[in-house]
């Protein structure tokens, strides 16, 4: 792996991730304490994450384009979703609640919401950061 490349999605997923586990954490616990259900718990994990791993994706994207406009904004929304959107659906709904939830079943919450994500982390970017760099030469060699 080329460090550059490493250093880049670091520098673009980085931040996102350290939310993500935060707000995951806060999701498990919030719906199990107020469903007692640990399946359910689980999906609350994956959402907790998925609202703050794209809060933090998005707002950045957000910043960046607030002065080109909403054609700019549009996009942005176009190869967020291109970037994301095929690896998304399969995470939230199948991979990532189903991680979270083993994890916690064997580790218990603290440590297997952290440690679940992770695992789905793994499936998740193979998709993601393959269409990234694509999108980036792609870029490049339009300019």
């Amino acid at each position: 792996m080329e460090w550059p490349r490493a250093k880049r999605w670091l520098h673009r997923y980085g931040p996102a991730e350290v939310v993500g586990i935060g707000t995951a954490l806060l999701g498990s616990y919030l719906v199990h304490a107020l469903t007692g259900s640990e399946i359910a718990a689980a999906f609350g994990g994956a959402l907790g994450e998925t609202l703050g791993f794209y809060g933090v994706i998005i707002g950045r994207e957000i910043r960046r384009d607030a002065k080109a406009g909403p054609r700019a904004w549009l996009r942005t929304a176009a190869h967020l979703m291109i970037e994301f959107g095929p690896a998304e659906i399969l995470d939230t709904a199948v991979i990532r609640p189903f991680t979270m939830g083993a994890g916690t079943r064997l580790l218990g919450r603290a440590l297997g919401i952290p440690l679940g994500k992770l695992a789905a982390d793994v499936t998740f970017y193979v998709p993601v950061i393959i269409t990234y760099e694509w999108r980036r030469r792609r870029a490049a060699a339009q300019r």
